[in-house]
């Protein structure tokens, strides 16, 4: 009779740990699977930023020369979509990343490592006047706001 009761203690003491063990294995989990998408998102944008058409766009926009926002504008405005677009290709993709942290879907210290000066910095330092020229011009107080609020961040730290 005693084996029997203590049989049954032994396996509710089981059973009421399993059910303090599964939660804490879920969080585990969860935490690990959170990780992971946070990786492949980075993975994406890795792939993105390392193919040819983009790293091409990328340099021959850091190339453009201007004296002033008209002369910018004639020469790499939409009366000239293929510079145009390469520049604002750029522009997109470089601020859809710094999107992601805003959304808490990478982290910061991830997207900043991955992300640089080399590629984000440089692109605003050349860039920046322009589009805050644009944002005026247009009434568009947020474009690109992503990037240049995270280049500053990054370049006082």
């Amino acid at each position: 009779m005693v084996d029997l009761v203590l049989l049954e203690t032994v396996s509710y003491i089981v059973g009421a740990e399993g059910v303090f063990v599964a939660p804490i294995f879920y969080v585990l989990n969860l935490r690990n699977s959170i990780d992971n998408r946070k990786a492949q998102l980075i993975m994406e944008y890795n792939k993105l930023h390392t193919s040819k058409e983009w790293l091409t766009d990328y340099h021959e926009s850091m190339n453009y020369e201007w004296k002033d926002f008209d002369d910018f504008w004639a020469k790499y405005g939409h009366s000239n979509p293929v510079a145009h677009s390469r520049w604002i290709s750029v522009a997109n993709s470089l601020d859809g990343a710094v999107s992601l942290l805003k959304w808490n879907l990478v982290d910061e210290e991830m997207l900043r490592g991955y992300l640089s000066y080399t590629s984000m910095g440089a692109f605003w330092e050349k860039f920046g006047p322009m589009i805050k020229e644009m944002r005026v011009m247009w009434n568009m107080p947020r474009m690109f706001d992503g990037m240049e609020f995270y280049y500053n961040k990054w370049k006082t730290s």
